[in-house]
């Protein structure tokens, strides 16, 4: 039975031994986000992303950042680096109509599948945004709640009072279940990366962050916590060898208060040479943050890598995917390209690939058909099929079938 929350209630402590690696993010759901009028995004444990400049690929990927930042500093804050509302709301040429913005993530935890998301818009007596609709749903056996503007419900008694309608209510509550609490994790734990070598190349202040930066900026820090780990370091060294031939090993240290990654080389008779990663080139440097992406800690519930290919080899690239393929056990991972050779790899199962188009006035996303997906198997690839523009998509694209689904677990 639903009733009205109160006010004055205590926050409960969690136990902090669940595991984020047991919740996993399933699909996306979007409605009016930038170029998507309506998306229906399934992820895979691995997902490539695949479509021309400027379909759609990066602005997928946001909007699962966007939900975490939304969570781990604030939905105003993650409004704001993005131009506020305006700049994630859909527009419609010669039309005046604004709409709101609605995301949501399907998770599964324990086997059970659950939901979160929210609505967002204008409102007459605001000048930037008002939360409309924020949701967490889950079994039958698994309380959730539903807001709606000032409106709160659930099966949970004696929670906290709604709060403003800039603020979501999710990240104040997730405490008082550790099934939300998981679910929260999750959701904040989305590392999402556009490598810059020459951020990765910066020599900055030493910090503390376990998190990797989306450009890799701070990958120094990251990867001095990596190296407590034995196994990932070594795990890390050894792609980096093959990658860079004669690597043999790379660590972070400090000079004058600043990070600085360091790479041991094997050298001309077999010396060994020390150089910093000013002197590496872009391949090596995109290589460690992929790596660093993929091993940082602790875990994140899923990691987005968007063109991966920029600077690398094809033997790199190679040995990246295979890299992806083995994390993929433990946590989704998601990898947009127009690259016929990323697309070559074992692990670009056609089943596994989205195509995003622009059609119709907006961004839309397909599979791949059945029969292009009978059609490719070996030696035929998904990149062979790309190079030679048959990659056939299915005739409608992924989207929910009506609005009163939009919250609805699947």
């Amino acid at each position: 039975m639903s009733a009205k929350l109160d006010a004055g209630s205590a926050v409960r402590p969690v136990p902090m031994s669940r595991i984020m690696s047991r919740t996993r993010i399933r699909e996306v759901r979007l409605r009016h986000y930038r170029a998507f009028s309506n998306v229906r995004w399934s992820i895979d444990r691995v997902t490539f992303l695949v479509g021309r400049n400027g379909a759609g690929k990066s602005t997928l990927m946001d909007a699962l950042g966007f939900i975490s930042e939304s969570l781990t500093d604030s939905i105003s804050t993650a409004l704001e680096r993005r131009g506020n509302l305006e700049g994630i709301r859909r527009r419609e040429a010669g039309k005046g109509r604004r709409h709101d913005v609605s995301l949501s993530v399907v998770l599964e935890l324990d086997g059970a599948s659950f939901l979160y998301g929210f609505r967002i818009g204008s409102d007459a007596a605001r000048s930037s945004y008002t939360i409309k609709e924020e949701h967490l749903v889950g079994p039958s056996q698994s309380p959730g709640f539903a807001r709606d503007r000032q409106s709160l419900t659930s099966e949970v008694e004696g929670m906290m009072p709604v709060p403003d309608p800039e603020t979501l209510i999710f990240p104040l509550i997730a405490g008082t279940s550790s099934t939300w609490k998981s679910l929260h994790d999750a959701l904040r734990g989305v590392s999402l990366h556009q490598f810059s070598p020459q951020a990765i190349r910066g020599e900055p202040i030493i910090g503390k962050e376990d998190r990797l930066d989306r450009d890799g900026g701070n990958a120094g820090d990251v990867l001095k916590q990596t190296q407590i780990n034995l196994r990932d370091r070594a795990w890390i060294e050894e792609r980096l060898g093959a990658v860079t031939p004669g690597i043999r090993s790379v660590r972070a240290t400090a000079r004058a208060g600043r990070r600085v990654i360091i790479f041991q080389q094997t050298g001309e008779g077999g010396r060994t040479n020390n150089f910093d990663v000013s002197m590496m080139s872009d391949g090596t440097a995109r290589s460690l943050g992929v790596l660093l992406a993929l091993r940082q800690t602790p875990r994140p519930s899923i990691v987005l890598l968007d063109e991966i290919e920029d600077s690398l080899h094809p033997f790199a690239q190679s040995v990246l995917l295979d890299a992806i393929e083995a994390a993929s056990e433990e946590f989704p991972v998601v990898v947009s390209t127009h690259s016929p050779e990323t697309l070559s790899h074992p692990a670009a199962k056609p089943e596994r690939v989205r195509i995003v188009q622009w059609s119709d006035g907006a961004s839309q996303l397909y599979h791949v058909d059945s029969k292009t997906r009978e059609f490719c198997k070996p030696p035929q690839t998904v990149g062979r099929l790309l190079r030679s523009n048959a990659l056939w998509t299915e005739e409608r694209s992924s989207t929910m079938e009506s609005d009163a689904s939009f919250f609805k677990v699947p």
